[in-house]
């Protein structure tokens, strides 16, 4: 058994695992990350191949050999999804992703105060578990600046510190100023929703993007080549922690990636503070990396059954759940989706990112009057010429044909040949409640490829609040397809209860421990020098994809580390 040592050892290198490495080895401590998957460059992605990566998936946890399971409650067996979103190498999910990049509402943070002041505790379903967030958005205003200059996010800003910008997200929370690029250029499905939302008195504005607009700290522009959901970018463009942070770490002399690094431990001493962590080499054999700090970078899948993996004595359910909450509070967003078809002009499916893409936040967080709706919370609603343009194979996998259209045979060639090229995808991106029946817990029937027990996620979304929420935001889809000039708009499916995309919570902050895992600085309760970052550690959601609330909050936790828990080590406040 080989044994190494470092300050802090970090599992996962990605949003935010990778930012604190950095963070943390330029502050002058020497830092070991441990990666699950290879370490990629710009060049792996140069060959711009469909089936490697956006139909393989060859970025993301294989589903054989890293399974993760799903049941929609305690009384079915669960079964293996077919996809995960999160990654699975050096940089983790960002090198594929999407790159929407958002700042959270003020009231993102507060869902159970600001809801209570504005509506009444009643408004809130009884069984939802929701708490406040221990932090506000000023709290992490700065840090998310940080996040958009250090990684490079394009957008125009609807909010320098309380003066609206036409043009901009008039709903967003104040930023200090505006983004440190121009957004991407607009795309043919972008101005037809812009002209459509603003017949209905709509305010569209374009996404911010993790990509560069423009070159930026050495990176090229992007060339719109559309292969990028899925894929790494073959020029750099894309402001992956592959091609930001993970340089910076290395360039310190501070940092050691070790890859092919599967934890299966967190170590404790008999006093029950972490000493470190077991992994397996890419080899089979065991090693042992202590350090006097422990960072769970990885996703929540990972940081979950990590924590209930490592019993001990003293802490039999599992690190950091004397109060029985990890695991727990597990959220997801869950799509509605409309087409809209075209017979008098074409929408450009062949170039551009998946993110560049069209909003609106009218009816998002409590940006709109909920009384009487039935539900609280709502939805980002945005455009995009195909749900993941990924070349051809993308666009046209994610076209479904309107009802009375098969999806095989003449009548399917015939209608994908007409409308190939002039569809539309209208998406809303539905803010879920926390449950605390919606959980990850250890699948006892279901092991990977290393003989550990899968990570098991219990949840279904189709409770009251939140089907009307969908169906509200259906209705939304509708008008704004026919508001675009549409030949035909029609919804398509919806999950039957899984959990969709961007999956947090499990291990959420809180200010108090009883209902709670970690502070907010990612802390846990029960160990000091035990630290659990990323999406696990959201109380509640957004509509709002969570990356760069992920990305600030690791900045706000390795500067907290790096100034004070390294000079005073115990809890932070």
């Amino acid at each position: 058994m080989a044994t190494q040592k470092a300050d802090v050892v970090i599992v996962g290198v990605g949003a935010a695992g990778g930012i604190i490495a950095a963070e943390l080895a330029k502050a002058g401590m020497k830092v070991i990350g441990l990666e699950r998957g290879p370490k990629l460059s710009t060049a792996s992605f140069q060959s711009l191949d469909e089936l490697r990566y956006f139909q393989r998936q060859e970025t993301r946890p294989h589903p054989k050999k890293q399974p993760v399971t799903w049941r929609a409650n305690a009384s079915v067996r669960a079964t293996p999804i077919a996809q995960q979103n999160n990654g699975n190498q050096a940089g983790g999910g960002t090198v594929h992703y999407g790159t929407l990049s958002w700042r959270f509402h003020e009231d993102d943070f507060r869902v159970r105060s600001q809801t209570s002041e504005r509506y009444g505790a009643k408004s809130i379903p009884e069984e939802s578990s929701a708490i406040d967030w221990p932090i506000s958005y000023a709290d992490l205003e700065p840090y998310y600046d940080q996040a958009e200059r250090e990684v490079g996010v394009s957008g125009k800003a609807g909010n320098i510190k309380g003066q609206k910008i036409e043009g901009g997200n008039i709903f967003e929370a104040p930023r200090d100023r505006d983004y440190p690029m121009p957004p991407l250029f607009v795309d043919q499905a972008g101005r037809i929703f812009e002209e459509g939302a603003k017949k209905l008195g709509l305010h569209p504005f374009a996404s911010p993007r993790a990509i560069a607009s423009e070159p930026y700290k050495g990176r090229a522009a992007c060339t719109y080549c559309t292969f990028c959901q899925s894929f790494g970018c073959f020029v750099g463009a894309k402001g992956s922690i592959m091609v930001t942070k993970l340089p910076e770490a290395e360039a310190s002399n501070n940092f050691t990636l070790i890859t092919g690094a599967m934890v299966n431990k967190v170590n404790t001493d008999t006093a029950g503070k972490a000493t470190g962590v077991t992994y397996w080499g890419i080899d089979g054999s065991e090693n042992v990396v202590e350090a006097d700090i422990v960072i769970l970078g990885a996703f929540i899948y990972d940081n979950i059954r990590l924590l209930l993996l490592s019993k001990t004595a003293k802490h039999p359910d599992g690190l950091g759940n004397s109060t029985g909450h990890v695991g727990k509070h597990l959220m997801a967003h869950i799509g509605a989706r409309a087409f809209s078809i075209y017979d008098d002009r074409h929408v450009n499916i062949f170039m551009g990112p998946s993110a560049q893409r069209h909003t609106i936040d009218d009816f998002n967080a409590d940006n709109f009057d909920h009384k009487d709706l039935g539900f609280i919370r709502g939805a980002q609603i945005s455009v995009s010429p195909a749900d993941l343009a990924a070349g051809p194979i993308g666009a046209a996998g994610s076209l479904t044909p309107p009802p009375g259209t098969p999806r095989w045979g003449a009548a399917y060639r015939d209608f994908l040949s007409t409308y190939y090229t002039r569809f539309a995808a209208i998406n809303a991106q539905t803010e879920n409640l926390p449950y605390a029946d919606q959980m990850i817990d250890l699948d006892p029937n279901v092991r990977d490829m290393y003989g550990l027990p899968a990570p098991r996620l219990t949840y279904d979304w189709r409770r009251p609040a939140e089907s009307k929420r969908l169906a509200f935001m259906q209705q939304k889809l509708l008008e704004i397809g026919k508001a675009m000039g549409a030949s035909k708009v029609w919804l398509g499916a919806s999950s039957p209860g899984s959990p969709g995309a961007h999956h947090q919570g499990g291990a959420r902050m809180g200010s108090d421990p009883r209902d709670s895992v970690v502070n907010s600085f990612g802390q846990t309760w029960d160990i000091p020098n035990l630290f659990v970052v990323g999406s696990a550690t959201h109380p509640t959601m957004s509509g709002f994809n969570p990356t760069l609330t992920i990305e600030a909050l690791a900045f706000r936790t390795a500067e907290a580390i790096a100034t004070r828990y390294r000079k005073s080590p115990g809890p932070l406040v």
